[in-house]
């Protein structure tokens, strides 16, 4: 018998359609599933990533997205390349002092996490100085995500930034050491931009977001 995707219920293999498959309505669905909330009213962001079920790292096989409403109410999303791991080089150097390479935790909604500040100082992104984020520690210094076992909870830097400034990199590398980093720096700006625009038109400073994980509902 064919397994099919719990998302679309089309015969589900690996690899033969990802999350641009989706509506507004389906990851509407997911996070109202997971017990997330879904922010209403014209420009309004849920922000939100998707992790690829794959261990693999280094990979640019996530996305990040926001969920809005436009002018006349009707739901918009935009969805970008990108990684929600952190890269080979942070899981091997394992950070031993913390307990591991943080990954951050999927299916739980960071409320007002973020605030519009710069990435280590050096240029706009959302960075985590509004509340505190749940991590996984990897500590076995492989090259394979881990992303299971206790929540740790605290102000961890999770920020969500892009990758280089100039180009589309072949890896994550160094660009994640556990943030949410959108790959091409044109969709990264843009994602500000909307940010931007829900803070203009009222709905405060501070971002919450929420990972989901990829196909929704498998295995459960």
């Amino acid at each position: 018998m064919t397994e099919k995707c719990p998302t679309c219920n089309r015969p589900w293999e690996r690899g033969s359609h990802n999350p641009t498959s989706l509506m507004p309505a389906d990851v509407i669905e997911e996070i109202e599933r997971v017990g997330g909330r879904v922010f209403k009213g014209p420009y309004n962001v849920t922000l939100f990533g998707i992790r690829n079920d794959s261990t693999e790292s280094d990979m640019w096989d996530d996305w990040i997205g926001a969920l809005y409403q436009n002018d006349e109410g009707g739901w918009e999303m935009d969805l970008y390349p990108a990684t929600t791991d952190p890269g080979e080089a942070w899981l091997k150097k394992g950070n031993a002092s913390r307990g591991g390479t943080a990954v951050l935790c999927e299916n739980i909604q960071f409320k007002g996490c973020w605030t519009l500040g710069l990435h280590q100082g050096k240029y706009p992104a959302l960075v985590q100085h509004g509340n505190k984020v749940a991590v996984y520690r990897d500590g076995n210094l492989d090259d394979q995500i881990d992303a299971s076992g206790e929540n740790h909870w605290d102000y961890y830097g999770i920020n969500c930034h892009r990758g280089s400034a100039h180009r589309l990199v072949s890896k994550v590398g160094l660009y994640s050491a556990g943030c949410q980093v959108v790959r091409d720096p044109a969709h990264f700006a843009a994602y500000l931009d909307l940010c931007r625009k829900a803070v203009e038109s009222g709905y405060g400073e501070k971002f919450s977001y929420i990972l989901l994980k990829w196909p929704f509902g498998a295995g459960e």
